[in-house]
């Protein structure tokens, strides 16, 4: 186990598949105090259980992130068990299928912005208290391709994603003296549920597994990316310009 992220506390979200399950893992191999957020208390029971054998701490948090009504009672019981937050990545993220907008229900489209626009802002609002009292932290949110350009039959994810650098510029501007730092990485194509629904056609074998995208996001969390703030990232140019261990 390395020691990169000894004594930092770290939140991921949608913790238990895909992109999160492989930072919570990836995290905790470096040292990390990891604090795992999803839907499913199985899931988070098996993540806790293979971090917690690799010699790893993880504390679960079963929490549903479209119930904006209880996130400041979310607040509430992790600054019980907690002192501050030095990083939270936003992993969260579904997909059903892509359409053209005039097939899109309305309950579809509001789930896409709900999950992927309104929840991770909100929820970095909700935590900022616990960020502020660590002596640095980053916020992560996680993009795509949408995220950079605009392409058809996205519909509310794509718009969603395509917020995100306005987000991180926003939170950047907002607290530019703050030892926080907020950026936006797109990972690229990982071999995901959400990447096999949406492209139902393709063969999963041809995007690479989550875990070859996690250097990219444990580099903007560590303090080498001290001085990288406020931007949407792609994780392979990122590695390529030095981001790479």
């Amino acid at each position: 186990m390395n020691n990169r992220f000894e004594q930092r506390i770290i939140m991921v979200t949608g913790a238990t598949t895909g992109l999160g399950r492989a930072l919570c893992l990836a995290l905790a191999r470096e040292g990390a105090n990891v604090i795992a957020l999803a839907r499913s208390e199985d899931g988070l029971a098996d993540i806790q259980s293979h971090i917690e054998k690799a010699g790893g701490r993880c504390l679960c948090v079963p929490f549903d992130l479209t119930s904006f009504e209880a996130y400041d009672e979310l607040l509430g019981g992790l600054s019980h068990h907690i002192p501050h937050l030095n990083g939270l990545v936003h992993a969260a993220g579904q997909l059903d299928r892509c359409a053209p907008m005039e097939h899109v229900k309305p309950e579809a489209f509001r789930q896409m912005l709900d999950i992927h626009l309104a929840a991770p802002n909100l929820l970095t609002r909700t935590l900022f208290p616990l960020l502020e009292r660590a002596e640095a932290a980053s916020v992560i949110f996680t993009a795509c391709d949408m995220s950079q350009k605009t392409q058809p039959n996205w519909h509310g994810y794509g718009i969603a994603k395509g917020a995100l650098r306005h987000s991180v510029e926003l939170w950047q501007m907002e607290h530019p003296k703050k030892a926080i730092r907020f950026n936006a990485l797109n990972p690229g194509r990982m071999r995901t549920t959400s990447f096999m629904r949406a492209y139902p056609g393709l063969d999963p074998g041809t995007a690479p597994p989550p875990a070859e995208a996690c250097e990219a996001f444990l580099y903007l969390l560590s303090d080498d990316a001290k001085d990288i703030r406020g931007q949407l990232l792609d994780a392979k140019t990122l590695l390529a310009a030095g981001g790479e261990r």
